[in-house]
């Protein structure tokens, strides 16, 4: 039986020759930058301090920005938007169950809120038949927040923020007494697609929490990004104009990897899970050899076919060069980590070279993964759920992936940068 990596490997395999048939759309396709005002919104003028939330906003930047694709290249972005799980593999099918058994915990216990734990926000139109939702934390305390926070985790895990970076968001939330939305997406190739859905659920989700949970206009907001959360967050500030409106952003292990790269990334990403993330106790085995042979393999098949995210690492250079003005960079952390070979801080920086205004940048023990934490003991979980994480765990009593040390070291940069 092949273990959880190497299935994680042959699924990235899979992923490739899955992408393939998007080349004709890709192949030849490079579009410039728009203008500052074809990017930003239309002129409409907001209500509320969070000027991007309007319940009237007409035609987005982000609809400007996509009529830069041509109609094949449109039709394969609404084909990306199909569920992805290839990408994470086994722990994405983990989550995903875990996520299940979390969700029927919570509806065992009547689905409402709950002082310091995650609840769901649906955010679904009454026109739209499909399922739109957030994640919502709020202090332990109890208390109106002193902020919310926006969160975009990485690919894969970002597909379930709220078990996935459960112990980073919380711990933050806690010192900072802030209101956490993290925002769930599956990954594809349209990147410029993911970022305006999860803009627009960011939206309603500042409106579902002033309307329905009061929480003052007023409120300090930041965008908190992940790997290639961070990337998703940048096309979405360039594409709304919010960034000005932002009391912070913030960039954890920012990624603006080519497609190729990603090759690269699931590399690292397999041995960190092998490993544990540098301190737990990892989540399979096997040979390193055939994994490397299937990582060779694979970085082959996707140069010879010249597949590229949309938009690409150097349409998204032009993007952030364009957008991000004084007003923005004087707000931005980036966060960094001594042991990661997958952070494109350095290629984000280039984008300021010469200019007197430059994000602060925090240097940290870690690795790319250090924002995600997992514990499972099975004696700690309910009866219900011992059978997954037995599977998850490879039927170990208790497995780990993560260091706790450094994933503090984090919490604590964070919540003073805040």
């Amino acid at each position: 039986m092949l273990t959880m990596t190497m299935r994680l490997l042959c699924l990235n395999l899979a992923y490739v020759c899955y992408a393939a048939h998007h080349v004709a759309a890709f192949v030849g396709h490079r579009a410039s930058i728009p203008s500052a005002a074809s990017l930003r919104r239309g002129n409409e003028v907001a209500t509320t301090s969070y000027s991007y939330i309007n319940k009237s906003t007409r035609e987005s930047g982000f609809k400007r920005l996509s009529r830069l694709n041509s109609d094949a290249n449109n039709d394969a972005g609404k084909e990306d938007s199909t569920p992805a799980d290839a990408i994470g593999g086994d722990l994405v099918t983990a989550l995903a169950r875990l996520d299940e058994k979390w969700e029927l915990s919570r509806r065992a216990d009547g689905g409402g809120k709950r002082i310091g734990e995650w609840t769901v926000l649906d955010l679904e139109d009454e026109d739209s038949s499909a399922p739109e939702i957030a994640y919502l934390l709020e202090p332990p305390s109890g208390a109106v927040p002193s902020c919310v926070i926006f969160f975009l985790g990485g690919a894969a895990l970002g597909q379930f923020p709220h078990i996935s970076y459960s112990a980073f968001l919380r711990r933050v939330a806690s010192r900072t007494n802030a209101a956490v939305v993290a925002v769930p997406y599956e990954v594809g190739l349209d990147h410029l697609g993911i970022a305006r859905r999860a803009m627009e659920t960011v939206r309603k989700s500042v409106i579902e929490c002033e309307d329905s949970r009061g929480y003052p206009p007023s409120l300090p907001k930041y965008a908190l990004g992940h790997s290639l959360g961070g990337k998703l967050h940048s096309i979405g500030i360039a594409a709304t104009g919010i960034g000005e409106e932002l009391a912070g952003v913030g960039f954890v292990s920012y990624n603006n990897f080519g497609f190729a790269e990603t090759i690269t990334m699931a590399r690292t990403f397999a041995k960190e899970l092998k490993v544990g993330g540098g301190g737990g106790s990892g989540f399979g085995s096997g040979s390193t050899v055939a994994f490397d042979t299937l990582f060779d393999l694979a970085g082959m098949a996707v140069s010879a076919v010249g597949l590229e995210f949309t938009p690409s690492p150097s349409d998204t250079d032009r993007i952030v060069k364009t957008k991000f003005d004084e007003e923005v960079l004087k707000k931005m952390r980036m966060f960094c980590f001594e042991d990661d070979d997958l952070d494109s801080t350095e290629r984000f920086m280039d984008c300021f070279d010469g200019q007197d205004l430059v994000p602060s940048v925090s240097y940290l023990p870690g690795t790319h993964l250090t924002p995600v934490f997992l514990k499972l003991g099975l004696d700690d979980l309910p009866e219900e759920a011992k059978d997954v994480a037995s599977q998850v765990t490879g039927g170990f009593q208790n497995a780990s992936f993560g260091n706790e040390e450094t994933l503090d070291l984090l919490v604590e940069e964070v919540s003073d940068w805040m």
